[in-house]
C-alpha cells in the first residue's frame, strides 16, 4: 500500500464533518470564549456565529430538564488531570432560537490549571436523531455512556437512581415453542409493556437476547421494590398475544441504586447484574437487590480468576484463533485476525470475551499482549505467505517499552513485520494523539501494517486520523450488523468508506453475516469483509495445526484483543 496522501483539495473535511452531524469545538473557561469548527453553523442551523462564540450564550440554548449539560458534566467530575486531561460525555437537547429542538452527544476531555480547575475544554458536539431524553438503540456499553453524567450527579445531590436488570426468565421455551421469529414478537411486546409503565424520564435499553437495563430516575432504594413490581405487572398479568396463541411471560430483576452501591455508572450496571444472577435463586421474590456484603465475595473471586489466568500464562496455555479477512470480491482469505483463546485441561475453551473482564481488572493486559504479539510472529515465521494482525490494547501502547518488545520478536523472525498488522482501537488512538503518532510511525519504519479497530464507535477527529500513519481502517460492526434495514447506517459506511479511500486507506467491514450485506459493501469499493458469513475462527494448537473454535471477533459477546 502506498504512503502517498492525496492533495488537500480531494478531501474536505468540513463537508465530511458536516454530513455526519459532527462539530469540533474548543472551550476558554476562563475567558467564557468558544472557538467552532468551520462548519458548526451549518450543523446547528445557526444564522449568526455570535449566537454559540461563547459559553453562556450556548448555555441559554440547553433544553432545561434534558440532560446533564457540559458544564454540570465538568464540574460534578471527580477525577484529577494529571495533564491528559479528564473525559466526559453526556446527552442534551438544544432549544434553537427558531423553536427546533436538536438532541446532541457532547463529548471530550478538559484540561486543568494550576489550581487543579478546569481552564480548557476541547470537544465534539454530534447532532443525533431524535430526543435526549429517550434512549438511543445501543449496546450495554452505550446505556452506560448515556446514564453516566445521572449516576455521576447523585454523588453531590439528594438525587437518586436505580438501573435495574430484568429478564425474560422462559425466552428459551418460548423460542423452542413459537420459533425465534415468534420469540423475537414476544420480546417486543415486552418492551412495550415495559415502557408504557416508565416515567418520561426513565431510560431503557435491550442489551441482549432477553435482557433489558432500565434506569429508574429519582427512585431511591427505598422505592424500588414499588417498581419492580409496577414493571412485572405489565408483564407478568397478561399473557403476551401470538399466532399460536396466549403466551405467559415472567421476568425477573435485580438492581443496584446510586450512589449507595457505586458511583459510577459501569460499577453500577455490573453490581445490578450481580443481583440479576443471584435473582435466579430466589424466582419468587419480585426484586433481588444488589448486597453489599457480596463486594468480599467478588473480589475474592476476581482475584481467583486473575491467579488462574497468571497460571494459564505461565503454563503455555493462552492461544489463539484465526478470523479469516476476505476480499470483498473474490471472497478469498487476505489476512486472518488473531482472537485471544485460553486451554483449560478437561474444561471447555474460553473465548476473548470470557477472559478479558478479569485480564482488565486485574491489569494483566501488558501480559496477554506480550504472549499474543509472540504467538502471532512464531506463527508467521511457520507460514511464510500468510499475514496477521495482532490487537494492541491502550495501555501497552502507551507503554515506553513496547517498541523494545516488537524489535525483540521482529529480530527473532526475520522477514515477519511486512506481513504483521498492529490493530488499535479509534479511541485508544486519540487519547494522547502526539505519543500514538509517534508510536505508529516507529512501527511503520519497521515495516509493520496499522489497522484502526472498530472506527465509527468512538469519536475521533477526522484532523488525527489524517495524522496518523494508517494503512487499513475496519468499520465497527454496530454500523454493519444491521445495513440492510437501516438507512443511516447505509449513509454512515459510504460516508466512510469514501473518507477511507481519499485517505488511500484499505477498509474492512466487520460482523457481516449475510450475502445481501456483503454484496452492498462489495458494491460500494469495500477492500475486506470480516464475519460469520466470511469464515468461523480456526483455532491454532502450538503445533501450527489448527480446528474450528468456537465464537469469532464478529460476534459482540468476543473480545477480539491481544
Amino acid at each position: 500500500m502506498s504512503d502517498a496522501r492525496p492533495p488537500e483539495s480531494v478531501l474536505d473535511p468540513r463537508a465530511v464533518l458536516t454530513s455526519i452531524g459532527e462539530v469540533i469545538y474548543d472551550w476558554n473557561v476562563e475567558t467564557d470564549a468558544l472557538a467552532w469548527s468551520a462548519n458548526a453553523c451549518d450543523v446547528l442551523g445557526i444564522a449568526d456565529p455570535a449566537m454559540i462564540a461563547n459559553g453562556a450564550a450556548f448555555a441559554l440554548m440547553t433544553e432545561s430538564g434534558s440532560g446533564i449539560t457540559r458544564n454540570e458534566t465538568i464540574n460534578l467530575a471527580s477525577g484529577t488531570d494529571t495533564g491528559a486531561g479528564i473525559a466526559f460525555r453526556t446527552r442534551y437537547n438544544l432549544r434553537l432560537p427558531d423553536g427546533r429542538r436538536l438532541a446532541v452527544e457532547d463529548s471530550g476531555r478538559w484540561y486543568a490549571g494550576p489550581a487543579g480547575l478546569p481552564v480548557r475544554v476541547h470537544g465534539v458536539l454530534r447532532v443525533e436523531a431524535g430526543d435526549a431524553t429517550q434512549m438511543r438503540l445501543g449496546d450495554r456499553g452505550a446505556f452506560i455512556d448515556f446514564i453516566a453524567a445521572d449516576i455521576l450527579a447523585t454523588a453531590s445531590s439528594q438525587k437518586r437512581v436505580t438501573i435495574m436488570i430484568a429478564a425474560i426468565d422462559n425466552l428459551d421455551r418460548i423460542n423452542d415453542e413459537l420459533g425465534f421469529d415468534g420469540g423475537d414478537a414476544v420480546i417486543d411486546e415486552v418492551a412495550r409493556r415495559i415502557r408504557r409503565v416508565l416515567r418520561s424520564r426513565d431510560k431503557i435499553t435491550r442489551y441482549a437476547s432477553n435482557r433489558f437495563a432500565v434506569a429508574m430516575m429519582s427512585c431511591p432504594l427505598a422505592e424500588a421494590p414499588i417498581a419492580a413490581r409496577r414493571l412485572r405487572e405489565a408483564v407478568e398479568k397478561t399473557p403476551v398475544a401470538t399466532q399460536d396463541g396466549a403466551f405467559p411471560v415472567s421476568l425477573r430483576i435485580g438492581a443496584a441504586c446510586a450512589p449507595e452501591h457505586a458511583r459510577d455508572a459501569a460499577s453500577l450496571m455490573r453490581r445490578a447484574e450481580d443481583a440479576l444472577a443471584r435473582a435466579r435463586a430466589q424466582p419468587h421474590e419480585t426484586l433481588v437487590v444488589h448486597d453489599l456484603r457480596c463486594e468480599a465475595r467478588l473480589r475474592r473471586e476476581a482475584q481467583l480468576s486473575a491467579n488462574a489466568v497468571i497460571d494459564a500464562l505461565n503454563e503455555r496455555r493462552l492461544v489463539f484463533a484465526r478470523q479469516p479477512v476476505v476480499d470483498a470480491r473474490s471472497r478469498e482469505t487476505v489476512f486472518c485476525e488473531a482472537l485471544a483463546r485460553l486451554t483449560r485441561p478437561d474444561m471447555p475453551l474460553l473465548a476473548g470475551g470470557d477472559i478479558m473482564p478479569t485480564v482488565e481488572r486485574a491489569g494483566l493486559m501488558d501480559l496477554l499482549d506480550a504472549r499474543m504479539l509472540e504467538l502471532a510472529t512464531g506463527w508467521l515465521a511457520q507460514n511464510p505467505a500468510a499475514q496477521l494482525s495482532v490487537n494492541l490494547s491502550p495501555s501497552t501502547l502507551e507503554r515506553p517499552d513496547w517498541i523494545s518488545a516488537l524489535d525483540g520478536h521482529l529480530a527473532l523472525h526475520p522477514g515477519v513485520a511486512e506481513r504483521l498488522i498492529i490493530e488499535i482501537t479509534e479511541t485508544s488512538a486519540v487519547r494522547d494523539p502526539d505519543r500514538t503518532r509517534g508510536q505508529l510511525e516507529t512501527m511503520k519504519q519497521k515495516g509493520v501494517r496499522i489497522a484502526i479497530d472498530d472506527f465509527g464507535a468512538g469519536h475521533s477527529s477526522f484532523r488525527h486520523l489524517r495524522s496518523f500513519p494508517v494503512d487499513i481502517l475496519k468499520i465497527d460492526g454496530a454500523f454493519v450488523q444491521n445495513l440492510p434495514r437501516s438507512p443511516d447506517d447505509r449513509f454512515f459506511v459510504r460516508t466512510l468508506v469514501d473518507l477511507a479511500r481519499n485517505l488511500d486507506m484499505h477498509v474492512v467491514a466487520e460482523w457481516v453475516e449475510d450475502e445481501e450485506t456483503a454484496a452492498l459493501l462489495a458494491g460500494w469499493g469495500v477492500d475486506y469483509l470480516q464475519g460469520r458469513h466470511c469464515g468461523e475462527p480456526i483455532l491454532t494448537l502450538p503445533d501450527g495445526n489448527g480446528r474450528p473454535a468456537s465464537g469469532g471477533e464478529d460476534d459482540p459477546g468476543d473480545t477480539a484483543v491481544a
